[in-house]
């Protein structure tokens, strides 16, 4: 008894430690880099996927103008049934109803007992009729209407390829400013961390100082004070980093309950030379590889098929036709069939100015685009003016915030030897330390600028600077 019980426990055991491995790897956050939450922002995000969907449209729209250039088959059948057929009654020595040659047709007697062996009853049709028809038609001369509109489907399709590489570029955008955002926001959680460690240093050394006479309790109380004040930045800090995860896991499309955390570096990379680059070349760049402005070549190239399609409607255009049928019912000895073929002119006379109304419209519509098109220039150029620009002030500030906060390590160093020495007071080595948390705050956020910045350079000009 003694030893089922003992088995008994050993498997309960054995369970319960299972699930609590479960439970842990369960709860073990997932670690994203950059490039791989990228990677799940595509099959995740919203607008990727309804920008593909839009793509699968157009793809769906050449294989339907495709089909106006090929012959067009239609088959139909039909089973008919009559229960009641219709009857007729003639004599069989008047023609049949029709007038005999040289004569005159006359009206028939009514039947009567002596002719009643001349009248003939006729059945015209058939209980059970199977009638199938196949029909055949080929357009062969339209003015190019099926062509040009092929060929605008084709651009609109191209034009939606770019349309998605649009929503790839500006997701990795947003997928970069949100990850840097949670990186950076973890960053300041570090520094106030570090803060927090001076300032509860300073408090022992103002509280060993005290013991000894070497201070008075304004020291101390002043260090609890800003150890106060550290705490609580450290825990809007804290509150930061879960508010940054959350906007970044919303572009991710992850559930905001999940557990993330992010993997990457603010440090610069030394290949990245942005002083050298030339903003007119910039600009030449973004104007060649944006496929915004590749999507806006399409568009209007599918606009000046759209005017092409709409003046063709006031011309003639011909099509070829032919049919074959069949026939069946029983009171036949061999089916039916019948064949033709044949050509079909359509001749506009007049539609109402429907076809002139069509031209004018198509023609506005190309004006809107190549309208659209200038505005979509004129938005790229400033948005890479503006990346370049933002770009070399982040840099600039690097440099600057990098020697700041070596002079503001070096700073707290030597106050916290006057301090101990009694040299200075609390006040003078607290604000020592408050400058050297902005000073890391701030290169932080200087190379926070930078990346993103970079990041929106490389969008603005629609690849990677290399």
């Amino acid at each position: 008894m003694n030893l089922l019980r003992f088995c008994h426990f050993i498997r309960a055991g054995t369970f319960l430690f299972l699930l609590i491995n479960l439970s842990a790897v369960a709860q073990e956050p997932q670690v994203l880099t950059l490039e791989k939450s990228i990677e799940i922002a595509k099959q995740n995000n919203l607008d990727i996927q309804s920008a593909e969907q839009n793509l699968e449209t157009a793809k769906a729209q050449v294989r339907t103008a495709r089909a106006g250039l090929l012959p067009r088959i239609t088959a139909n059948g039909n089973y008919t049934y009559f229960k009641d057929i219709q009857k007729s009654v003639i004599q069989a020595d008047g023609g049949f109803g029709f007038p005999m040659p040289g004569g005159e047709m006359d009206e028939m007697p009514p039947p009567s007992a002596d002719n009643e062996s001349d009248l003939i009853e006729l059945e015209f049709g058939a209980h059970h009729n199977v009638q199938g028809t196949v029909n055949l038609t080929q357009p062969i001369f339209a003015w190019g209407r099926y062509y040009y509109g092929y060929q605008a489907a084709k651009l609109n399709y191209q034009a939606m390829q770019r349309s998605v590489d649009v929503a790839y570029n500006q997701l990795r955008l947003d997928v970069s400013e949100a990850f840097y955002g949670a990186l950076v926001a973890q960053e300041f959680v570090r520094v106030a961390q570090q803060t927090v460690a001076l300032v509860e240093k300073q408090l022992g050394i103002a509280e060993a100082s005290l013991n000894v006479g070497a201070a008075t309790n304004f020291d101390v109380l002043r260090a609890k004070v800003q150890l106060a004040n550290a705490k609580s930045q450290l825990i809007r800090a804290e509150n930061g980093v879960q508010t940054a995860k959350n906007a970044y896991k919303t572009v991710l499309n992850l559930p905001l309950a999940e557990k993330i955390s992010v993997e990457g570096t603010l440090e610069i990379p030394d290949n990245y030379k942005i002083l050298a680059l030339d903003l007119d070349g910039l600009i030449q760049r973004a104007l060649a590889n944006r496929p915004e402005m590749h999507r806006t070549q399409f568009s209007e190239s599918a606009a000046q098929k759209q005017i092409d399609i709409a003046k063709t409607r006031s011309r003639p255009d011909l099509a070829l036709f032919s049919n074959y049928q069949i026939s069946q019912n029983e009171r036949l000895t061999e089916m039916n069939r019948i064949w033709s073929v044949g050509f079909q002119i359509n001749i506009p006379i007049f539609d109402g100015f429907a076809a002139s109304a069509a031209v004018q419209q198509s023609e506005s519509a190309l004006k809107q685009v190549q309208l659209g098109g200038n505005q979509v220039k004129i938005g790229v150029e400033f948005e890479v003016r503006a990346a370049y620009l933002n770009l070399r002030g982040a840099q600039a500030l690097i440099d600057v915030q990098r020697e700041a906060v070596a002079q503001a390590q070096e700073s707290v160093r030597i106050a916290n030897l006057q301090f101990q020495n009694g040299i200075i007071t609390t006040v003078a080595l607290t604000d020592t330390q408050i400058a050297l948390a902005q000073a890391e705050v701030n290169r932080l956020q200087a190379h926070h600028d930078y990346v993103v910045g970079l990041a929106r350079l490389e969008k603005a000009i629609g690849q990677t600077l290399q």
